[in-house]
């Protein structure tokens, strides 16, 4: 997309946990995009992959490339963007996600602070997200300690968070994106898009993870957060299901 400012919706954290079906699940991501978010012109997911998976790997055979490693698009249309990334956990044992660049394994189990350092080395954008627990005791003053002593860090909202459960350091001053993180257990692949931010601006066709991560720094450039919270009942069913166990993807 060029010329004037578009609708930009933006699912922050996205698993594609089964690369057979990955393809198929982005095409039906578009549409939860739009349902979610109303208008949307270009709908991104930033993929946050873990330890051995590189499912981006796979689908840039199957999608549409553009000048950038980091970057394809679903198809021809360019209505919706696929970011490379991973989630890495930290020697603490503290969830870091490097978004929108190719961010190498080798960076699982080393401390935070160094994996902060080198993923803004690399010009990936590093994220600390939420998660039901990860943010308390130790890990939480280790969150605390990050977010004051580096700039660039992000950190990371989801729509798994119950409505019952605020979280005082979004309102720190820090830049805050939201995203589905869809849970490894069957159906939750139908989450992705359904909760993100929103942002206008331009994203050129062959330069668009550049050109996203240049509006994401910008302070200027406000992000809206859009989708619903979990209700209670929804947050303690996925809590169940995920400790049961369970895998699904689309048929």
């Amino acid at each position: 997309m060029t010329g004037s400012a578009d609708v930009i919706a933006i699912d922050a954290h996205v698993h594609l946990h089964d690369e057979a079906d990955a393809q198929r699940t982005l095409e039906l991501a578009l549409e939860t995009f739009r349902r979610a978010a109303g208008r949307v012109d270009v709908a991104v997911c930033m993929l946050a992959e873990r330890t051995g998976f590189n499912v981006f790997e796979s689908l840039r055979t199957k999608l549409v490339g553009t000048a950038e490693a980091e970057s394809i698009w679903l198809d021809g249309s360019r209505r919706l963007l696929v970011l490379a990334g991973r989630q890495i956990v930290s020697a603490e044992g503290l969830e870091i996600l490097g978004l929108a660049a190719l961010v190498p394994d080798r960076l699982e189990g080393r401390p935070a602070r160094e994996i902060i350092a080198d993923l803004l080395e690399i010009g990936a954008l590093p994220v600390l997200p939420w998660g039901a627990g990860k943010w308390i005791g130790r890990r939480g003053r280790l969150v605390d300690r990050l977010i004051g002593e580096t700039t660039g860090i992000f950190l990371g909202d989801n729509g798994g968070r119950p409505i019952f459960w605020p979280v005082r350091r979004f309102a720190r001053g820090v830049r805050v994106v939201a995203g589905s993180d869809p849970l490894p257990v069957a159906g939750a692949w139908t989450a992705i898009g359904s909760f993100g931010s929103l942002l206008h601006g331009a994203l050129p066709i062959d330069t668009p993870a550049a050109a996203l991560r240049r509006c994401l720094r910008d302070p200027e450039i406000r992000l809206v957060r859009y989708g619903r919270l979990a209700t209670p009942l929804r947050f303690a069913f996925d809590q169940a299901r995920l400790r049961s166990g369970g895998r699904g993807s689309p048929g």
